[in-house]
């Protein structure tokens, strides 16, 4: 996704400060915003020395950018780890929903960091969601050669589906609407237009 100059912590202490500096960056940005939270703050919130992020991060754009792509990664595992238990695409896709919006629910923090990003730097953006596009394409296209989808165009859907997983996130996130504490609810009526569609039959 991105190359990044950090130095990785090897000891424990230096592990524990690095931890420390990335956690109060995540609370930081959250809270106010990447543009109005300074190092100053980070190395404040995180009681280190004010030189002691540099040992780490370059600037706070690449402190920035590593948890971007952390939050990524994380996702991912976290996904992955669930949806490769499943055999069907179907189930494979219903699994993925209902973690992503467990995901969300536990770090509601990543809207923050990785929608920030547009404003940021517009390519951060772009390259995030294409990363998981490409992924997600890829998956559909096996499912459509084993005859499980439709022929359809894939990277559209692989859009149109992590939209879908977006929004849910932050309709339960942010408690918009109903039944948000109804996750299950929730992810089989996701399902049941995924599957069923959303018009009916003209008669």
């Amino acid at each position: 996704m991105m190359d990044l100059n950090i130095k990785e912590p090897t000891t424990r202490n230096a592990k524990t400060t690095f931890q420390e500096i990335e956690k109060s960056a995540i609370k930081l940005f959250y809270k106010n915003g990447y543009h109005a939270t300074t190092i100053a703050d980070i190395t404040d919130d995180a009681g280190v020395a004010a030189g002691t992020l540099y040992l780490y991060f370059p600037s706070k754009l690449v402190l920035y950018k590593h948890l971007l792509l952390t939050f990524s990664h994380n996702i991912r595992r976290y996904i992955a780890a669930r949806v490769n238990k499943m055999e069907s695409r179907y189930d494979k896709e219903r699994e993925g929903v209902k973690a992503f919006i467990e995901y969300a629910r536990k770090n509601p923090e990543m809207y923050n960091i990785i929608w920030e990003s547009l404003y940021i730097d517009r390519d951060l953006f772009r390259d995030y969601y294409m990363s998981f596009a490409k992924r997600y394409k890829k998956g559909l296209d096996a499912a459509v050669k084993q005859g499980e989808l439709r022929e359809i165009d894939t990277d559209v859907v692989s859009f149109v589906l992590m939209g879908i997983a977006n929004f849910i996130g932050l309709k339960v996130v942010f408690k918009l609407g109903e039944r948000n504490d109804d996750i299950d609810y929730i992810v089989d009526v996701v399902m049941d237009l995924i599957k069923n569609g959303l018009f009916k039959e003209r008669e």
